[in-house]
């Protein structure tokens, strides 16, 4: 029992579910967003991905952006510890593979299993999804096969992922804002946590002049491709635009809210505890955005669902290693 225990703890944790949720919030903030436009809001305006996935019934659209987001989140971060194995060895000794809890060959079949599911996810949104989940493949490929090793690249391909994560299922959305948001999110959060690791290489001038760049070029395409959209304007129409104020305060009460956590945290753990504030950022970001489109009852079930999920894995992080090992009594 405690084998197995240890076995189920360690496949969470190479393929990172835990801060799964904030990357499926995202899609599910796309899919929605989609199912309002083709619902009417758009006044009949709506775009062709708009009218697919309006077509599906709810629950597959939503189980199905589940599987997408899920699917990918798990084979970068398993094919990162696959790669990573050998410096994991030296430098992370209880990491899953290194500990032996896992062997490698293990994590790659949950890489390769967790690739198909999120390609299995994209198949109801039609041939264009698909397309942008092989797209989406080839970035985390990328990103882990070389990119991370050079941060200004590693930071903004790790945004361009969560961006395509949130446009594959729908290429053509007006509302890309919130994509340019989140992307923005994972760069920050992961110029942060590199910072507060003291990761090599170190950041120098001319990478963080890079990644600048890189950012600054994302955002000139997302701003010019969602004003061609919308006839001049950032977000479509139908917005309600006096509750465009929510996502911002989102930002902000979350950004504090991580500063005051970390104010005395250093080093490797406070990274890993600033990626979980990010994820639950994402989350909440997410449904700050639903409330915008007048989604309420879906925003307070995405931000209900994070803060669940948040103080579920928080028990399990701490209730996980006694079950695997659990204290003897001494005579």
């Amino acid at each position: 029992m405690a084998k197995l225990v240890r076995r189920i703890i360690a496949a969470a944790e190479v393929s990172r579910l835990p801060v799964a949720f904030g990357a499926v919030a995202n899609v599910w903030l796309m899919v929605l967003l989609a199912r309002t436009e083709a619902g009417g809001a758009a006044e009949g305006a709506a775009t062709d991905s708009a009218r697919l996935i309006g077509a599906l019934p709810g629950v597959l659209a939503m189980i199905a952006a589940a599987a997408f987001a899920v699917g990918f989140m798990a084979f970068g971060a398993a094919l990162n510890d696959v790669l990573d194995a050998k410096h994991d060895r030296a430098f992370a000794p209880d990491r899953p593979i290194p500990s032996g809890t896992l062997s490698t060959r293990r994590t790659f079949h949950i890489a390769f299993a967790a690739l198909a599911v999120g390609v299995l996810g994209a198949i109801p949104f039609g041939i264009v999804a698909i397309g942008g989940a092989l797209a989406l493949a080839a970035v985390v490929l990328a990103y882990d096969a070389f990119a991370k090793h050079v941060p200004a690249l590693g930071l903004v391909l790790a945004g361009l992922a969560t961006a395509l994560s949130m446009v594959a299922l729908c290429p053509d959305t007006p509302s890309l804002v919130p994509v340019w948001l989140a992307m923005s999110q994972t760069m920050g959060v992961g110029l942060a946590a590199y910072l507060l690791a003291d990761k090599r290489p170190k950041l120098t001038r001319r990478a963080v002049a890079l990644g600048a760049f890189g950012w600054l070029f994302w955002t000139a395409l997302l701003a010019f491709l969602a004003t061609e959209r919308n006839g001049g304007s950032l977000v479509p129409d139908w917005y309600d635009r006096p509750m465009l104020a929510a996502p911002a305060v989102a930002v902000v009460l979350c950004a504090l809210f991580a500063m005051w956590k970390l104010r005395h945290a250093r080093g490797a753990r406070a990274s890993e505890k600033l990626l979980r504030y990010g994820s639950l950022w994402k989350a909440l970001v997410a449904a700050s955005w639903l409330v915008v489109v007048g989604r309420h009852a879906e925003a307070a079930w995405v931000a209900g669902i994070a803060v669940c999920l948040a103080v579920v894995f928080a028990v399990v992080r701490e209730a996980g290693p006694q079950i695997a090992s659990p204290v003897g009594w001494r005579s």
